[in-house]
């Protein structure tokens, strides 16, 4: 899913409170700001987002391209066309940021990831292609990177359409886009090649000048999908790896960690399924025969067998009334027989009836569960 944020919602908190400053509503913008930081559940990482994106991929990565001869014409006066890089799948991400984390500061969940910037139309020709994708990168030694997870496609906007310009901030909301502490956020598109047109991919405007950052790319047909790695010995003059200095992907991720992570992404707790336990005692009632013995039905899920120890007694002496070994079958109920001990029979003449805990110990689990004894 994917919204055009608010004028506020593009920049830092900083740059939040530089457009309230002399305002009454910047102290109550502190105190928000504090009280939402306070949690530590929802964090942000990458680029403030706080300049217009004014470069793009075709014309502003540090790939030699390809000089090819043709007649002189307007579009190569000297005779010489540049074709700045071949038209293919990019990777692009911030390696440092002048102001801001460029990796995640914790592992978590990327919730949303906000993206400055659209696709820039050609003059004459098809529109651009649109569709791209968030990818979960690792930096690895040497400096290269591995791609871990790929988003499902979101649509960027078209540069001139609908108002859509190098300030536009789109917001999008990744599904299950795991990251872990020091992972990166790239920006993957489908480079969009076509001839005479795009020859060198869509301009997908989403860069700005930013002395003190640097961005990476990496630039492959194929070469940018899952498990893909990344590394800056693979350079050719119009694919492979490219470190671009002084430039800054206007890409800003939402993190969620702990409660505001799902449970499949490192530290996540949203929505953690319960966790099943490996055996239940069936029943709440039990009696005790004339022979001093109960008969305690113990479903055991499996499917391996159930093996440890029983033990019938009170909270304070779990085991003072009955305490037997048990091995049961995976994936069946079974009838465990206890042989208690003359207190409890006398316990519960005297009561009428006793609440008594159940413990099965099987490794190093316990299961329990109160019932209630009496005598036929």
């Amino acid at each position: 899913m994917a919204s055009f944020d608010h004028p506020l919602n593009r920049g830092p908190a900083a740059l939040l409170l530089r457009r309230l400053a002399g305002s009454a509503l910047a102290a109550t913008a502190v105190l928000a700001l504090s009280a939402t930081g306070a949690s530590a559940a929802i964090t942000t990482f990458g680029s403030p987002l706080s300049q217009p994106a004014t470069l793009d991929t075709t014309n502003n990565l540090a790939y030699v391209g390809t000089f090819t001869p043709v007649p002189p014409n307007p579009e190569a006066p000297n005779g010489l066309f540049h074709t700045q890089h071949w038209g293919a799948d990019t990777a692009i991400w911030n390696s440092a940021l002048a102001h801001g984390e460029a990796a995640a500061p914790a592992g978590g969940q990327a919730v949303q990831v906000r993206l400055e910037g659209c696709a820039q139309p050609a003059a004459k020709g098809p529109s651009p292609l649109t569709q791209m994708h968030f990818q979960d990168i690792s930096p690895l030694p040497g400096g290269g990177a591995r791609v871990n997870l790929t988003s499902q496609a979101f649509d960027i906007p078209v540069c001139g359409q609908n108002g859509a310009g190098g300030s536009t901030v789109s917001t999008y909301e990744p599904v299950n886009l795991c990251v872990n502490k020091g992972d990166y956020v790239d920006f993957n598109d489908e480079g969009g090649y076509v001839p005479f047109v795009y020859r060198a991919g869509v301009p997908y405007q989403v860069i700005a000048g930013s002395p003190g950052s640097s961005l990476n790319s990496f630039l492959r047909a194929n070469g940018t999908n899952n498990g893909a790695v990344m590394s800056p010995t693979d350079k050719t003059a119009n694919d492979g790896w490219s470190a671009n200095p002084n430039e800054e992907l206007m890409l800003q991720v939402v993190l969620g960690t702990g409660p505001d992570a799902r449970y499949a992404c490192p530290g996540g707790t949203k929505e953690k399924p319960a966790t099943l336990r490996p055996a239940k005692i069936i029943g709440q009632t039990y009696h005790v025969s004339k022979s001093r013995t109960v008969r305690l039905g113990i479903y055991c899920r499996g499917p391996e067998p159930c093996q440890g120890e029983v033990t019938l007694g009170l909270p304070a002496q779990p085991s003072a009334f009955a305490h037997s070994h048990v091995e049961l079958p995976g994936a069946h109920t079974s009838t465990v027989t206890l042989h208690v001990s003359p207190a409890l029979v006398a316990l519960i003449h005297k009561r009428h009836s006793v609440e008594a805990l159940v413990n099965l110990t099987l490794g190093g689990t316990v299961v329990s569960q109160t019932v209630t004894m009496k005598v036929f």
